[in-house]
Parts: C-alpha cells; sequence; structure tokens
C-alpha cells in the first residue's frame, strides 16, 4: 500500500475493560503487552471517561458523537439504536476514507437478534457509513432465548461447536451469584470469539489494497463477561493473590470476587494478546507511518468493589476508560501521560479532525465532543476541565445517576443520595464527603458545573423523556 496524504486511521477497542487492569495497575504481574506498546510509543488520555459506563450507549456515542441521552434510546441498554443520526463513518466517507467495522458494533438489542440474524442485518451498519461489515453480536447474547445468530455462531455451527458453547455460556452468565463463573473456555484458543475476529480484523488489514486512506474500527470482545479465557490463559493467576474488593468483609464474598479478579485478570491478557495481532499486522504491513491509532474501551467493570457488580455505576472501577493514541505527527515524547479530563464523545471528533474534512457540527450536529488531537500532539495544554457522565433516567432510581469529574474531584447526582469523593486522596472512593461542612462551596460548584453541563445539551424533542426532573436545577441555576 502506497502512502497516503491522509492517515489511515485504526479505532481499535476492546469490551469492559477495568482502567486498572493493565501492566503495573492493580493485579501485581498483569501483563498487556499490546496496549504497552501504545502506551510506550504515543500518548495516554488516562483521566478519560465513558459518558454512559454501558455497552450499547458508549458506542453510538462512539459513532454519532452524541450522548445517549440526546437519543430516544436513552443513557441504558436494551433499545435498538435509532435512525437518522450523523456519523462520524459517513463523514470519513465523504472525506475521501475506505471505511469498516470488524467486530462488535452493538446497535441492536436483544429482543431484535431473537427476530433476525445478524448477517442480515448488516445492511443497517453499511447505512451508517461502513463500506465494509463484518459484525457479530456480544458474547452474553448467546444465552438469550431464541438468539438467530451471527456471523461468529454460524462458524461455530459449521464446526459443530455451537450447542456445547450455548450449554456452557448458559451455566456461567451470571456474576452475582456462583455458578460456572470460575472456568476456562470450553473451545480451543483458535475457535474463541477473540481469535475469530481478530483473524478476520488482520486478514482484513493484510489485503487491503485501495489507493484510499482507511478508518478502521476494530472491535475485540474480551474481557466482556461470560469470563472464559482460553486454558492456555486460565491458570495464570490464583484467586488468593487476588485483592480483597474494597468494602467486602465476608469471607465467601471475597473468595468469589477472588476467583472473578483471577480469570477477569486471565482473560485481559488473552485479549491483549488478541489485539497485539492487529497491530503486528500494521507494522508487518509498513503502515505505521501513516495511520493514527486510538485505542480504548466502552466502560469497566466493579469486579466487587463497593460490593458492586459489572457495569453500570459512577465509580471509577465502571465509567473510568483511559484512552491511547498512537500518533506519528505528535510532538510528544513516547510514554506520555496526560491527566487532562477527555470523555468518550471526544473520539469521533477527534477522529474527524484526524482525516475529515468537515466541521464537527456539520458532522454530527448537536454533539459536545472536543477533539483532543492537539492536545495529544502536544500542540496546546489542555483539553476539559471536567467530563461528565450520566446513565439512565434518575427518576428510575437503581444505578441512574449524572456526574462530573475533575482531576482531583468527582461529584454524583445520585437517586439513592448524592456523593463527593477527593479522587486525589481517595482513588478508591471509601469516603463519601458529601456532608462535610468544609466541603459545601465545592458540592454547591460542582452541582452548578453539573447543570450547566445537562443544562448545554441539545436534546431532540423525541427524546426529551431522557432528560431529569426540573426539580433538579431547582437551587442551583437562576
Amino acid at each position: 500500500m502506497g502512502k497516503n496524504a491522509k492517515p489511515n486511521i485504526l479505532f481499535l477497542t476492546d469490551d469492559e475493560h477495568r482502567w486498572d487492569f493493565y501492566t503495573e495497575g492493580l493485579i501485581e504481574g498483569l501483563q498487556t503487552p499490546a496496549i504497552d506498546r501504545l502506551r510506550r510509543n504515543g500518548v495516554t488520555l488516562t483521566n478519560a471517561i465513558s459518558n454512559c459506563p454501558v455497552c450499547m450507549p458508549t458506542r453510538f456515542t462512539w459513532l454519532t458523537g452524541l450522548y445517549a441521552s440526546q437519543s430516544p434510546s436513552g443513557p441504558r441498554n436494551g433499545k435498538d439504536w435509532p435512525y437518522g443520526y450523523g456519523t462520524v463513518a459517513q463523514a470519513m466517507q465523504r472525506a475521501g476514507y475506505h471505511t469498516a467495522l470488524i467486530g462488535k458494533l452493538h446497535s441492536h438489542s436483544g429482543a431484535t437478534l431473537a427476530e433476525d440474524n445478524l448477517i442480515d442485518l448488516e445492511h443497517h451498519t453499511k447505512e451508517r457509513g461502513f463500506d465494509y461489515v463484518f459484525e457479530c453480536s456480544g458474547r452474553e447474547l448467546f444465552t438469550k432465548p431464541g438468539c438467530k445468530g451471527c456471523r461468529y455462531t454460524e462458524y461455530l455451527k459449521s464446526k459443530g461447536l455451537y450447542e456445547k458453547l450455548l450449554d456452557d455460556y448458559s451455566s456461567r452468565v451470571s456474576r452475582t451469584e456462583p455458578k460456572n463463573t470460575y472456568s476456562s473456555s470450553i473451545i480451543d484458543i483458535e475457535d474463541h470469539f477473540d481469535s475469530f475476529v481478530s483473524r478476520e480484523i488482520v486478514r482484513w488489514i493484510n489485503d487491503y489494497s485501495s489507493d484510499k486512506p482507511f478508518f478502521l474500527h476494530a472491535s475485540i470482545f474480551g474481557p466482556h463477561y461470560p469470563l472464559d479465557p482460553p486454558e492456555e490463559y486460565f491458570n495464570k493467576y490464583k484467586p488468593e493473590d487476588m485483592p480483597v474488593p474494597v468494602g467486602v468483609d465476608d469471607p465467601e464474598e471475597i473468595k468469589f470476587w477472588q476467583e472473578q479478579r483471577a480469570v477477569y485478570a486471565a482473560f485481559v491478557e488473552f485479549t491483549d494478546n488478541r489485539m497485539g495481532l492487529v497491530l503486528d499486522a500494521i507494522e508487518k504491513n509498513g503502515l505505521m507511518e501513516n495511520t493514527i491509532i486510538i485505542s480504548s474501551t466502552d466502560h469497566g467493570d466493579m469486579m466487587g468493589d463497593h460490593r458492586l457488580h459489572h457495569k453500570n455505576h459512577p465509580h471509577d472501577a465502571s465509567v473510568r476508560t483511559p484512552i491511547h493514541i498512537y500518533d506519528p505527527s505528535s510532538k510528544l515524547p513516547g510514554g506520555t501521560v496526560l491527566h487532562g479530563m477527555a470523555e468518550a464523545v471526544d473520539v469521533p471528533a477527534t477522529i474527524l479532525e484526524a482525516g475529515g474534512e468537515e466541521h464537527l457540527q456539520e458532522a454530527m450536529r448537536g454533539s459536545p465532543g472536543k477533539s483532543f488531537l492537539k492536545y495529544a500532539r502536544g500542540e496546546v495544554d489542555s483539553h476539559r476541565d471536567f467530563a461528565y457522565s450520566e446513565k439512565g433516567h434518575l427518576h428510575e432510581g437503581g444505578s441512574c445517576f449524572r456526574l462530573v469529574r475533575t482531576e482531583n474531584w468527582k461529584y454524583v447526582c445520585h437517586e439513592k443520595g448524592d456523593m463527593l469523593f477527593n479522587m486525589g486522596k481517595d482513588p478508591l472512593e471509601e469516603k463519601n464527603l458529601i456532608d462535610s461542612p468544609q466541603q459545601q462551596k465545592r458540592v454547591s460548584e460542582m452541582r452548578r458545573m453539573l447543570a450547566t453541563r445537562m443544562g448545554s445539551i441539545m436534546i431532540p424533542p423525541t427524546a426529551i423523556d431522557s432528560n431529569v426532573p426540573i426539580e433538579f436545577y431547582k437551587g442551583i441555576m437562576p
């Protein structure tokens, strides 16, 4: 492939990867050499935040440049993405790029996939701006009644493995009770979901011959549950060596979460290995000098901290999603870690600036995104003063919240009670300072910060129920 005037852009993602499960992170001995390669040769935005720590909303944000609350689907899983929104992929097509999506997009709900095989729905993804589509459904959807399948399930059926894996997933999918969750995959490493997807990504890169630059969203599935790393990785970590979750003191509960953390750590390493194959293909094809690589995840996983499981929550274990950028044009030395705040919604804005020719609002009307390209290149000294995240409708209760996060502080408006954490001194969020007399000025400032951000979001009339009750604003804004 000849060198293009415009850079190729690879957006490389995994799923449910907790921010501190990397080399030199929470787990002693954990190795993530692929991400380490990006960190070593590029720049890390360590304080990036998911705008909604759930799969479908974040992926909607990555593509459309909108918060999930700006659409009728709202900041939650379970509803198909609405149509009619401009996408970064469409903008890149207009800018002369060949666009491709390989792996998980997650624009369709389980109910839809019970009606149609995802292969028959790929034309919707092409309409959203991708010239080439090789799409697979989420791993947990194997357990949904009547799921019609996707490219991966067709592969499993061709090898006589589908029913076997379906039975295994059905036995282990729970994350809140000790079912068959601490065990390795029952299929060989070459048949694993992430091996299947990474092979197609590598094949696509190896075969790419167009004169156009490419925009490729390569979307790996791990370490999202069900937690089934291949046998070769499973025994790398012992449960008794895993750190005890924050706020957990019951011995049986500790044992359960230590087992989960051990298998999750193994799955992180396997996922990173598959991502490394993609980076190898970029390098072997001589594309490193003309390719910008942006890598992140959609959300994290509580892994028992505060006696919580899975995603959905406002704590950093769930909502913090560092962004790694390899950019040959950057002026910053490799290994630079930037501490300014960033958001998932900034990713499409950055991709657009890196390769597009349209103004952000022309391509994705109403987008709150802000490109971090110049910040990651060392051309400006700051990006965002604070980041915003949301989950559900506040009047629904449960885990619904709105939050703002600065480098050192986090304020959460939660149905069960507001929270304020000093992230600089209390990174595990163990002490809620919301009622501290010394912090009432800060609480007021951050509440106003949140209300200002929420009030600035352009929400179409069809999605107005995604907003919060007017009572929230009383006493905060004039």
